[in-house]
């Protein structure tokens, strides 16, 4: 059988990503929370994040996605339900749906903060976003997974040479 050759990976690669990493994840997180009041929000930062998710598989191979720490369908399925409940609370109140509250409070050392609901449906929508991207990127190494599995002929797989394809003459 044809063994697929060894990939040799970029240092030089490896190492800017990972001196990137917790810039454009910071950088992802501020896009996110200037969102309500400039361009920008949870899609925008929710792409960035799945920016440094590519880059990560780029870098480390496919390795770097099946090391996430949380599935990618949970992550998902968390930013969809907070983006929805942060829409539906208004209706509980007697407001339109999605309709934003805005409070403010004293931080010391800071001083007056605005707090704005919205910001927290930002915030589901950049887990979504995020999880999406993750999702994709397992998708493709679970893809590429059965394809070298069928290049290797493991047998059990569907589709592998096995006893079944073989005829009473070769055995």
């Amino acid at each position: 059988m044809n063994a697929r050759p060894t990939v040799t990976r970029s240092t030089i690669l490896s190492l800017t990503v990972s001196g990137l990493t917790p810039v454009l994840v910071l950088v992802a997180v501020f896009v996110t929370f200037r969102g309500h009041n400039a361009p920008g929000g949870g899609f925008a930062g929710g792409l960035i994040v799945g920016i440094v998710l590519v880059l990560r598989y780029l870098t480390d191979g496919t390795d770097a996605v099946r090391r996430l720490p949380v599935d990618p369908i949970v992550v998902i399925g968390v930013g969809l339900l907070l983006a929805v409940a942060t829409g539906a609370v208004p209706l509980l109140f007697g407001s339109s749906f999605l309709e934003s509250a805005i409070w403010k409070v004293d931080v010391p050392l800071i001083g007056s903060v605005k707090v704005v609901s919205s910001a927290v449906f930002d915030l589901g929508v950049f887990v979504l976003v995020s999880g999406v991207v993750a999702a994709i990127l397992v998708a493709l190494v679970e893809a590429d997974d059965e394809a070298r599995r069928g290049e290797t002929g493991e047998p059990g797989d569907p589709g592998a040479p096995g006893d079944a394809d073989r005829t009473e003459v070769d055995r």
